[in-house]
């Protein structure tokens, strides 16, 4: 996992449960690399996807 790729966004992580920060650095850095969006961006679509993934939605 490339959690260094977001270290500007630290603050918004540290808020994050544990399992819920592990998975939104993957899903980040899927969002970033594939889809081809800015760190803003991959990481608030990263943070809905784990939060609806953890709730089952």
């Amino acid at each position: 996992m490339e959690e260094h790729l977001f270290k500007d966004y630290k603050h918004r992580l540290n808020a994050l449960d544990k399992d819920v920060r592990m998975l939104v650095i993957k899903y980040a850095e899927e969002f970033y690399v594939h889809e081809k969006c800015t760190k803003a961006e991959a990481i608030d679509r990263a943070i809905a996807k784990a939060e609806m993934k953890k709730r089952n939605l």
